[in-house]
């Protein structure tokens, strides 16, 4: 039996000035031209939303501001473009490109953005489907009047409030009928419409032969499969299941398997897994997995059934260690559990099973795995169910032996934000010891499979990007760098296990751009970076990769940039419904921004305990006059100031106010300003150079002592000083706020 796996890796201050070209020499070595109206691209879907894997397919592209368009970038291979067409009257408000699908791309979802002169996009997603498209055509709205269409296709269509869509195919009787659809999935953040969908398959007198709303596999998408009951023709049914929803949807309709789940869910990387397919409507199947050699929490597998493929994957984690699978018939118990499995780190496995006592009633299935650990190990728990689309609500335990008992050294229900569990676990002595699961709702079935992995506490940095709006995790995380300016952004770097400073690196630059940072301290976790293009960089982007090194040469570790893409929110209050995680970070050259913003170098450092002014100062083109916001992008340890400064229409320059506390680290940090004006069009965004601030301490301490003197008379203030730092040359001290006529 063939496989089809994929696979994707989670891919008072002083300054310095710009050191290589004042702002006149600067806008000397720009094209000269029209005031420049770009901004960067709105993407927000296409038309279609997918297309079959081995042809070409036209497709429309939907936003704003992509009058420019130049080129697509997708994070995954399986797909190229070309022939970008733009709409006649340049509105910018779509294009059409073909996209070219490769015969083996995977199936699914394949995230890509559009560069244009201005910049790169939001990531989108294209489905790819091993069927043909078949588009809706209205009017498809009652049951007496269906579309037709033929079995193994995809229709593309859309769901409006208040309608329901019939479309009409013929099947044979004991064939499998299974139909699937992307709803939730194929919308998008931006516009916040979408469908929860609904689907079900009817016979020709309007029956309701089966149906499916939301589902564990598929989150708010759903699917169903039935075995006909005899020739003739059938009907499936889409809609949105509150009869409110508004948005586009990929309705799969076929004779394709569709596994509930895969058990285990998970395997050693590099080696070859038996799994099994559990749920389909045909019985369950066995296949083998030939798994990745690296380990990935996204990978899926489309095992193939009767010669066909599931349109979805069913999720298979990636672990660099052995699985233990489960022995119903030993494990109910902690005393049934005889032997050990082994010294950590395992990845235990299981299916929770609905049970029945003597007395007819549902009873939890409670599954007990035994393991080895040395005094002082430290492990951490995880029980995954949620993340593999199981609908187990798993809750987790951890037991040590204690006589002919056990004590509970732990456990957890929900865990990071997640129905999933966690705990960390440290072996009190050498011996041997339990972890038990089970479902909170004391829940079971044959889908409810688990997997508790154990993650050795291993030093990491994870590398990540704050979020800078609210509810949008891919704002601003794109680096647009105009030609002959630059782009800053602050990166994250979390520590596990380890301190150490970090420097970065960048991998894939697009050609004219160059990139600076420090070296971030061990004591901070968040720092700013800079992109900038030559003047005569061309236009052009790509897809890098973002890395954080220790400086440490006897202990070397690396982590990767990662983002959380946030695909789908809705109601109530943006909550986030899908998502996937990427590694990549989107770098550009973009067209010369209208203006330049620099930091106008102060002739001391900011002391502690005292305030500082600072300007910022912009060049701007001849013709521009908009106001500019300016953003104060990092702030050192102990140092604080406000967030933003306009600079007023036609004016060049705009003040911070910097305060800094007794405490803050003396040493000089570097620090960056990030500039954005409406440029006709939309934002177009600017950054100063790394510039250095110093803090430095007084030079002294001095202390008042209590005086006083009679009216006529005079007498001495005794002012005790104490010397902080060496200082040349002679100090003038100026006693301030003494009494009237004193």
């Amino acid at each position: 039996m063939k496989t089809s796996s994929r696979f994707k890796k989670a891919a008072g201050t002083g300054f310095l000035l710009r050191n290589m070209l004042t702002a006149s020499a600067l806008w000397a070595c720009l094209p000269m031209g029209p005031l420049l109206q770009a901004a960067s691209p709105d993407f927000q879907y296409t038309e279609p939303r997918g297309g079959q894997r081995g042809t070409e397919i036209e497709v429309k592209l939907v936003g704003n501001r992509l009058w420019d368009a130049e080129e697509i970038l997708f994070h995954q291979p399986g797909i190229t473009w070309k022939e970008i067409k733009h709409d006649e009257k340049k509105s910018g408000r779509f294009f059409h490109v073909k996209f070219v699908i490769a015969p083996d791309a995977e199936l699914g979802e394949h995230a890509f953005r559009i560069r244009t002169k201005s910049g790169i996009s939001y990531a989108r997603r294209f489905w790819v489907s091993q069927f043909p498209n078949a588009l809706e055509k209205e009017p498809n709205n009652e049951f007496e009047t269906p579309q037709d269409v033929a079995l193994n296709s995809t229709i593309d269509g859309y769901s409006r409030p208040e309608t329901a869509d019939y479309y009409r195919f013929t099947a044979k009787k004991g064939q499998r009928i299974s139909a699937e659809v992307e709803g939730l999935r194929a919308n998008s953040i931006r516009n916040r419409v979408g469908i929860d969908p609904y689907c079900a398959i009817l016979n020709s007198e309007r029956f309701e032969l089966v149906s499916s709303d939301d589902t564990p596999l598929l989150k708010q998408d759903c699917y169903v499969s039935l075995i006909a009951p005899e020739d003739g023709e059938y009907v499936l049914e889409v809609r949105d299941a509150s009869y409110q929803g508004n948005g586009r949807y990929r309705a799969h309709i076929g004779t394709f398997p569709r596994p509930k789940a895969i058990y285990p869910a998970g395997g050693k990387a590099g080696s070859s897994v038996e799994v099994t397919l559990i749920g389909d409507v045909k019985g369950d199947y066995k296949t083998k997995v030939q798994v990745p050699k690296e380990p990935s929490d996204d990978f899926g597998v489309f095992a193939q059934h009767e010669g066909q493929l599931p349109p979805s994957a069913n999720r298979f984690r990636i672990v660099d260690y052995d699985n233990v699978l489960e022995d119903e018939s030993k494990n109910e118990s902690w005393s049934t559990v005889k032997e050990s499995s082994g010294r950590l780190p395992l990845a235990f496995n299981g299916i929770l099973q609905a049970k029945t006592n003597a007395e007819g009633n549902v009873v939890a299935d409670y599954d007990y795995f035994r393991f080895t650990a040395k005094k002082g190990e430290k492990f951490r728990f995880r029980a995954h169910a949620k993340k593999i689309n199981s609908p187990v609500d798993p809750v987790l335990h951890v037991f040590a032996p204690n006589g002919n008992s056990t004590k509970t050294l732990g456990g957890s229900d929900d865990a990071d934000g997640s129905a999933d569990s966690r705990y960390d676990f440290t072996a009190p002595a050498d011996g041997d010891y339990w972890v038990r699961i089970y479902d909170m709702l004391k829940r079971g079935g044959e889908d409810y499979v688990y997997r508790i992995e154990t993650e050795k506490t291993e030093p990491a940095l994870v590398v990540t990007m704050p979020e800078f709006t609210q509810r949008d995790n891919q704002f601003r995380k794109m680096m647009d760098v105009p030609q002959g300016g630059r782009f800053a952004t602050v990166v994250n770097v979390t520590r596990r296990s380890v301190r150490c400073d970090a420097k970065f690196e960048v991998k894939g630059l697009p050609p004219g751009i160059t990139f600076s940072a420090d070296q971030l301290p061990a004591n901070v976790t968040q720092f700013p970076v800079v992109f900038a293009a030559a003047p005569d960089a061309a236009v052009g982007g790509k897809l890098t990769q973002f890395f954080a090194h220790s400086t440490d040469q006897e202990k070397p570790l690396s982590g990767q940039y990662t983002q959380m893409m946030d695909y789908v929110r809705g109601n109530p209050n943006g909550t986030l419904y899908y998502t996937r995680t990427e590694e990549t970070l989107p770098v550009a050259v973009t067209e010369a921004a209208p203006f330049t913003i620099d930091i106008v170098k102060p002739d001391r450092p900011i002391l502690r305990d005292g305030q500082a002014k600072v300007t910022v100062r912009a060049t701007r083109k001849e013709g521009f006059t908009k106001p500019i916001v300016v953003r104060w992008l990092w702030r050192p340890p102990g140092i604080s100031c406000n967030s933003t400064v306009t600079i007023p229409e036609g004016k060049t320059e705009g003040v911070f106010s910097l305060n800094c506390n007794g405490s803050a680290e003396i040493r000089t940090w570097k620090v960056v300003v990030l500039a954005e004006a409406d440029a006709g069009k939309g934002l177009v965004r600017t950054s100063s150079a790394l510039t250095d601030l110093s803090v430095a301490d007084h030079f002294a301490k001095m202390k008042i002592n209590m005086a006083s003197v009679k009216q006529g008379q005079s007498g001495d203030m005794i002012v005790d000083v104490e010397g902080i730092r060496d200082f040349s040359g002679v100090a003038d001290v100026k006693l301030m706020g003494l009494p009237p006529k004193t």
